[in-house]
């Protein structure tokens, strides 16, 4: 089971939804900033897309008019020396995907309780992102993915991702 706190996932959902559609980068970031989210990193001009609030951080990315947010939930980094890792990498993932499932599950009901929750098919291009599972879901006008992506066994932690967007390209 992954250890992970919904409720700050679900605050930032509320705000999402309150978003001015079509999501524009600089806007969104005003207001994740303005909400009391804090730029983290090298701050990039002319607005910061990198954000971080209560352990988590977020990142704000434009693919070409499609403004995705992403939060990063869980991460493993890469460690050819543990046996969990070069499991998870050799058998695909089977325990990840379990626990995602699971997390999926929590996540569907959280949002359930609050709003109509539509399951849909990836709304993403697969090309931008190294899905090992997905859940997708259609949620106020929001589409909500949650992932478990690996790009790189070499070179790229294991994460479990939360993305928000209101358009969808895939």
């Amino acid at each position: 089971m992954l250890d992970v706190d919904l409720d700050h996932a679900l605050r930032l959902f509320e705000l999402a939804a309150r978003f001015e559609s079509p999501w524009d980068a600089e806007q969104v970031s005003a207001e994740l900033v303005q909400s009391g989210w804090e730029p983290y990193g090298s701050v990039s001009l002319p607005y910061p897309r990198r954000l971080a609030r209560n352990g988590l951080r977020l990142g704000i990315t434009d693919y070409e008019g499609l403004v995705v947010l992403s939060v990063t939930l869980q991460e493993w980094q890469v460690d050819w020396d543990s046996p969990d890792y070069v499991s998870d990498v050799m058998e695909g993932y089977p325990e990840k995907v379990r626990d995602c499932r699971e997390l999926a599950g929590r996540l569907a009901s959280l949002l359930g309780k609050k709003f109509a929750v539509e399951k849909e098919d990836l709304v993403l291009d697969a090309d931008y992102f190294a899905f090992v599972w997905v859940g997708c879901w259609k949620v106020a006008d929001v589409h909500v993915i949650l992932g478990l992506e690996h790009f790189d066994p070499d070179d790229t932690p294991i994460t479990v991702s939360l993305y928000l967007c209101r358009e969808s390209r895939a």
